[in-house]
């Protein structure tokens, strides 16, 4: 099964793993929505630290057929390596799970993050933007 690399995103994702694995195999006509995020994903996949491709995938989870299925777990997906590897890819992050929780009120949770998230950004805080650096300490603050 494929699915977020935490493990922890929601049931639909056993129904879309299969479509992650035969990206090439589907046509055009048949199951666009799905083919969309496949690509989106692949293309995350070859480019982890793609801010735009990030928010293009978070984008395509808030309206798969017409459902928000985003998730703590997808937030990690999308957007931990974005964070590892930069200033914007750390708010990034924090913005996605920002509009996680004020859509569907799911906090950061800490059994998500790992030491090398936390400390990147943690690191990150003294040189954002005062509303940025509120973003990143919100998520800081919710997972202690």
């Amino acid at each position: 099964m494929i699915g977020p690399l935490w493990g922890v995103g929601p049931p639909i994702v056993d129904a879309i793993a299969p479509l992650y694995s035969d990206i090439m195999g589907m046509t055009e006509d048949k199951y666009p929505i799905q083919q969309k995020l496949a690509k989106l994903k692949a293309t995350l996949i070859s480019d982890p630290t793609n801010v735009e491709v990030a928010n293009r995938y978070w984008a395509e989870l808030a309206c798969f057929g017409g459902h928000d299925i985003r998730s703590g777990g997808f937030v990690i997906e999308a957007f931990r390596t974005c964070a590892l590897a930069s200033h914007r890819g750390a708010v990034a992050f924090a913005r996605a799970y920002r509009e996680l929780f004020e859509k569907s009120g799911e906090k950061p949770r800490a059994e998500l993050f790992d030491n090398e998230l936390l400390q990147a950004l943690k690191t990150r805080l003294p040189d954002l933007s005062n509303g940025d650096k509120t973003l990143v300490q919100w998520v800081l603050a919710s997972i202690e």
